[in-house]
């Protein structure tokens, strides 16, 4: 089956800030697992911004090797990736806390913020991972619409702090915008807040972004910042489950306190590998960072309009309403609420050298976690 770029952008019109644990059980399963209409080949996914790479061949060997070993708890070996991160970061260890994903360490921030029905203001649209969990633990919310630009509204977000804000959240790149503030805007923006806040800056997108344009320093100022990463993304591990954070050691203490586990053997083999896989991981982030380059110039070239790029995914108008509902094309979809032109696709590498340039499923039969099943 082949599909022209204007199908492919129509009808994977895809908006999902939300994570898959957000979703309906019955809808989540029905994405994973619906066969195309008329056949058996299991649905492309393109709404979860995962990494179509997979994890780097360092990264699949450890995790391999270690399924002997499922039966043991890493207890003994994450100091050493913890030490690893914290020379990365250029910190030391008890400025590092991990967890399966940097989605639990949200949740348990999120927690933290609700202690005494405290505030949480944040971006709208943004991921939600945090806030959903904070309000279902006693938070009240404070949403603050994007600008024009579809970038966070600083000062309107400062103009909603209060005496009962607890956290200040601020995805940088956003999801699912894709777009991202200047990590000098957003010290100005830190500085003038008051003591009591803490400021969580989510940098699970950073290293699609072009310089250096961290917020980590932050951390050691006068003011309570924590700075979240993920292996999830350029690291290709969003199924294997490993993130930290990075903030003072008396901040990290109380996330620690606050976690609901810690990561399984294979997670910290895997991104213990995947740190020392550097090749691996620019050549992944050069293609992805084309493959988005290319989307935007297609977008442009069919005038849809779409907001400023900087994660690995792009947010973009149809101009159609989407369906809930799997597409007869084969490509699984889900509205944002609330909206209902302004979508996002995942972009795929172009794999597929042909003079068309169509997308078409390479082969069936496939897994719709596998991105290798999907070729534009």
């Amino acid at each position: 089956m082949e599909l022209s770029r204007r199908d492919l952008l129509t009808a994977s019109a895809i908006m999902l800030m939300r994570p898959m644990s957000s979703i309906s059980a019955p809808l989540g399963a029905h994405l994973a697992a619906a066969p195309l209409a008329g056949g058996t080949e299991p649905m492309v996914l393109l709404c979860w911004n995962e990494n179509p790479y997979g994890p780097s061949p360092a990264a699949r060997a450890a995790i391999t090797q270690s399924i002997a070993d499922g039966c043991r708890y890493p207890d003994d070996e994450n100091p050493k990736l913890v030490s690893l991160l914290a020379e990365k970061e250029g910190f030391g260890p008890d400025h590092i806390v991990t967890g399966t994903g940097s989605g639990e360490l949200l949740r348990a921030l999120g927690m933290l913020a609700a202690r005494q029905h405290g505030e949480i203001v944040a971006a709208e649209p943004t991921y939600a991972e945090l806030t959903e969990y904070a309000q279902h633990t006693g938070a009240t919310l404070k949403l603050v619409p994007v600008d024009k630009q579809l970038r966070h509204d600083l000062s309107a977000m400062h103009a909603a702090v209060s005496a009962k804000t607890r956290v200040v959240y601020i995805c940088n790149p956003n999801n699912p915008t894709g777009t991202m503030v200047d990590s000098a805007i957003i010290a100005a923006f830190v500085a003038a807040l008051p003591d009591h806040v803490t400021t969580i800056i989510d940098e699970a997108y950073m290293e699609f972004v072009d310089g250096t344009p961290s917020s980590v320093s932050l951390v050691t100022g006068p003011k309570r910042v924590v700075v979240l990463r993920t292996f999830s993304k350029l690291h290709g591990m969003a199924g294997v489950r490993y993130g930290y954070g990075i903030a003072r050691p008396e901040v990290i203490e109380e996330i620690s306190a606050a976690r609901m586990t810690t990561p399984n053997i294979f997670a910290v083999r895997g991104a213990l590998a995947s740190l020392g896989d550097k090749e691996f991981l620019a050549d992944c982030r050069r293609r992805i960072v084309a493959s988005r380059a290319r989307l935007t110039a297609e977008l442009a070239r069919l005038h849809f309009p779409y907001a400023e790029p900087h994660g690995n995914f792009v947010f973009f108008d149809t101009g159609v309403r989407s369906s809930s509902s799997p597409s007869s094309c084969g490509i699984g979809i889900s509205p944002l609420d609330g909206v209902s032109t302004f979508r996002e696709l995942v972009p795929r590498h172009h794999r597929d050298r042909s003079a068309d340039r169509r997308l078409h499923r390479r082969s069936a039969g496939l897994s719709s976690e596998s991105c290798q099943g999907s070729l534009i």
